[in-house]
């Protein structure tokens, strides 16, 4: 359940080049080696992208008809943006997504020309199929095409599956945890951990 706004300053940019920006960004955000394609693909589909041209927009340094601006908002449930390095994941992979579609990729990492803005919602601020969806619930619609049962992947050694998600984690730098009937399991988010959690009637933080 994520949006990310992106304004771009200068002259409207080409169809072409929108639409490779937002599936860019899009695709930078539910994309992971470990994840299972099911989960990524409802993640996408709870995943919004919109390119805007602001008619006026006012900034210092070079002329941004030669050197553009980008400005992106991204709004998320405020326990996806409470979680340690959430933040930092986001502000590089939609800052690397805008800079391939640049024709000097580096520029962006060379100039402040390219600011990320990440917002929590408050529990019960977000939802759909018409009435407010708990992060919880959130979790439940991203990995409902999930079944572990039926997940037989080879893990790396030191490693362990998520159960919610189907993500790889790895065991030694867990930091989502939860013993449940004799099981230790290790999760990839404190969303999945709490999914997990209230399906079988454990107490657990975060």
């Amino acid at each position: 359940m994520m949006t990310i706004e992106l304004f771009v300053s200068g002259s409207t940019p080409t169809r072409e080049r929108r639409a490779a920006l937002a599936e860019r960004i899009l695709h930078a955000l539910t994309t992971g080696e470990s994840a299972p394609e099911q989960v990524l693909a409802r993640a996408r589909e709870l995943t919004h992208v919109l390119i805007h041209t602001p008619e006026v927009w006012a900034t210092g340094g070079p002329d941004p008809s030669t050197a553009p601006r980008y400005l992106a908002r991204v709004t998320v449930p405020g326990s996806w943006s409470n979680t340690e390095g959430f933040g930092a994941h986001l502000i590089a992979a939609i800052t690397e997504a805008v800079a391939a579609t640049e024709p000097d990729p580096d520029r962006l990492s060379r100039d402040p020309h390219c600011l990320v803005q990440i917002i929590g919602l408050r529990e019960g601020n977000v939802g759909t199929l018409g009435h407010a969806t708990s992060g919880t619930e959130i979790t439940r619609l991203i990995t409902q095409d999930y079944h572990p049962a039926e997940d037989h992947r080879d893990v790396p050694d030191g490693h362990v599956i998520d159960p919610v998600c189907g993500m790889t984690v790895e065991w030694a730098t867990a930091r989502f945890t939860l013993t449940h009937d004799g099981v230790d399991y290790a999760f990839c988010a404190p969303g999945c951990r709490k999914a997990f959690a209230e399906e079988h009637s454990i107490t657990a933080g975060g």
